[in-house]
């Protein structure tokens, strides 16, 4: 049977049933449509449903990363400025070794050391590692100069032991200039998100 003679054999049937094949056509072309509407509304609205889960999801964590952002911001800055800090008495105590500025010193030190605690919990593990070696620097350079100051104090002066002495306490200086500058950029890096 060929498409022509189905279309034949379909008309026939509609014109033997008149006015009433008509209205069967009408009514099965608005029934198909009533029906694909409904089934259309019923996808869109279960895509609706999954696109606001999925909009709820994402504010939520939306609104967790800028939380966290900000707390990481405000800690990095405290933990900066801790640090510069703690250099800058460093400095002073490199220049003039006297028992005030060591105690100046070692009281920034263990604030900056307290700094650093507090924030491991909302900084990057690789700029915590770092800080730690600069604390490790700054605590070796303290010692260094508290032996340096008992030293003299006890008017005990042996020029090579005090050069030695000296010397220990540069390359810990050093050291710990060198990780302030890298740690410096990480953390511009950080707070740029870049």
């Amino acid at each position: 049977m060929t498409t022509s003679e189905i279309i034949k054999i379909v008309i026939g049937i509609i014109a033997s049933l008149g006015g009433g094949g008509a209205i069967v056509i009408g009514l099965s072309n608005y029934l198909g449509q009533f029906l694909a509407k409904r089934y259309e509304e019923k996808i869109k609205a279960k895509f609706q449903n999954e696109i606001n889960e999925y909009q709820t999801q994402l504010d939520i964590l939306k609104q967790t990363t800028i939380r966290y952002s900000d707390k990481q911001f405000e800690h990095y800055s405290k933990l900066w400025a801790s640090l510069y800090d703690l250099k800058v008495l460093a400095d002073e105590l490199w220049q003039q070794a006297t028992s005030t500025k060591l105690e100046r010193f070692s009281r920034q030190l263990r604030l900056t050391k307290t700094e650093i605690e507090k924030a491991s919990l909302f900084i990057e593990e690789s700029h915590y590692k770092e800080l730690i070696d600069t604390i490790k620097y700054f605590s070796e350079y303290q010692i260094g100069k508290s032996d340096l100051i008992n030293y003299r104090r006890n008017n005990y002066f042996e020029d090579n032991q005090v050069q030695q002495m000296i010397s220990i306490n540069l390359s810990k200086k050093i050291e710990y200039e060198k990780l302030i500058l890298v740690i410096k950029a990480d953390l511009k890096k950080q707070i740029g998100g870049k």
